[in-house]
């Protein structure tokens, strides 16, 4: 049996380790355009700032290849597939043949578009190439901006201040992650940001990034303040590299579609990671979950029927967990839900003492948590969301001194 993985990330990685406990004699040749050893995107702003070395962005060493006996075609570009022939092409001309393949490509920043966008100076932090580049030009600035209200955003502003910048940090929207974070669970993050020295400019975007000789010297905003920067990051969404699917025949919207068992919709392909859109049993519809956590999932449940077996996405939990300056946070599942359609949002008598704690159910099931200032309960949460647990027996315990969600789950199982 041959196996092909396009892409060297967390989906990609998983795969080959789960496909070669599976099949010992199988031929594994997995494909990347970068040069590196799998790496934890997730820890690059760590690096930036200095708190954690280069090495340890690593999810494995260059040994991991040769142990699992994979053949490990990095720094080549894919082009297309030809599924009639099962062949993989490359830009170079050449082309590997699989029996079974696995699109783990990922996705790719989306860029800004507004005047003086690609001035020298105007980064992204997808790849480790992209933070060995913020760093040698962080040794030589001054100030900067970032620009995006969601996770990359707050982490790279961090990044920046952390690398002695002076920095502003710029959301488009009215709070620090809307998509997921109601008004108060926004206010304790933005309360940290301020109190650590960064300028937070909310419901602004960037209208031109202005400069001299081809390189950044700041940002005009969308309110008409002009910024002073030497360096401006950009973290506003990403998009799922589909490009050399083109003329393939492979069913996509806005990732490669695939069903419960990640296989898409040509015979013996399949996707995972950044680039599926699943199909979440749950909701009945395809969805995006662009987090480490579901990428190696995704790999893990990819490879066990590409190698013959039968597994099974669970419901799509959104799951994402980040730590900004020291204090945790933690949004599972449905956050912030529709108004008037069932649901009851129960926080107790938090936000205090610089925490917060929300629960979301519905028809006395969980299907939705908050957790800032301590997230020791998020993976119970994801559980009891999963299982659609019912909590009415604990309804009323629930924002007890002492009591947890682990407990509800401990208990439910028993």
């Amino acid at each position: 049996m041959r196996y092909v993985i396009i892409g060297n990330g967390g989906a990609g990685v998983r795969a080959a380790q789960v496909l070669r406990a599976r099949d010992s004699e199988a031929h594994i040749a997995m494909i990347d355009r970068e040069m590196y050893p799998c790496y934890y995107r997730l820890r690059l702003p760590d690096y930036i700032s200095g708190w954690k070395k280069r090495e340890s962005v690593f999810l494995v060493d260059e040994s991991f290849y040769a142990e699992n006996r994979i053949e490990f075609r990095r720094g080549e570009r894919v082009t297309g597939i030809d599924p009639r022939n099962r062949l993989v092409r490359l830009e170079g001309g050449d082309e590997v043949p699989y029996d079974r393949l696995l699109v783990a490509a990922g996705a790719r920043p989306r860029e800004l578009g507004c005047p003086g966008s690609a001035l020298d100076g105007v980064v992204y932090l997808r790849t480790l190439d992209q933070a060995d580049d913020i760093i040698r030009r962080g040794r030589e600035s001054r100030s900067a901006v970032a620009l995006g209200g969601g996770l990359l955003g707050v982490e790279m502003a961090r990044a920046f201040n952390e690398m002695g910048l002076s920095t502003a940090y710029l959301i488009r929207e009215d709070r620090f992650w809307p998509q997921m974070l109601d008004a108060a669970g926004s206010s304790l993050v933005e309360r940290v940001l301020e109190q650590k020295g960064i300028e937070l400019r909310k419901e602004e975007g960037i209208e031109e990034v202005l400069g001299d000789a081809g390189r950044v010297t700041g940002v005009r905003t969308t309110s008409g303040k002009e910024i002073a920067a030497d360096m401006v990051g950009v973290a506003i969404g990403v998009i799922s590299n589909l490009e050399f699917l083109e003329g393939s025949g492979l069913e996509t919207d806005r990732g490669v579609l695939v069903d419960e068992g990640l296989r898409a919709s040509l015979p013996d392909v399949y996707a995972a990671g950044d680039i599926a859109q699943a199909l979440d049993l749950a909701s009945g519809e395809h969805r995006l979950v662009t987090s480490w956590l579901n990428a190696q999932r995704q790999g893990e449940t990819a490879a066990i029927n590409m190698s013959g077996g039968e597994a099974s996405l669970e419901a799509v939990i959104p799951y994402n967990v980040i730590v900004i300056y020291g204090l945790p946070v933690a949004c599972i599942g449905l956050d912030l839900p529709p108004e008037d359609e069932g649901y009851e949002i129960l926080t107790g008598d938090f936000p205090r003492d610089g925490k917060y704690r929300k629960l979301v159910l519905r028809d006395g099931s969980l299907v939705g948590a908050t957790f800032i200032g301590e997230v020791r309960e998020a993976q119970a949460a994801e559980a009891l969301i999963k299982g659609k647990t019912d909590l009415s027996a604990w309804r009323d315990r629930l924002f007890e001194p002492g009591f947890d969600l682990r407990r509800a789950l401990e208990e439910a199982r028993s």
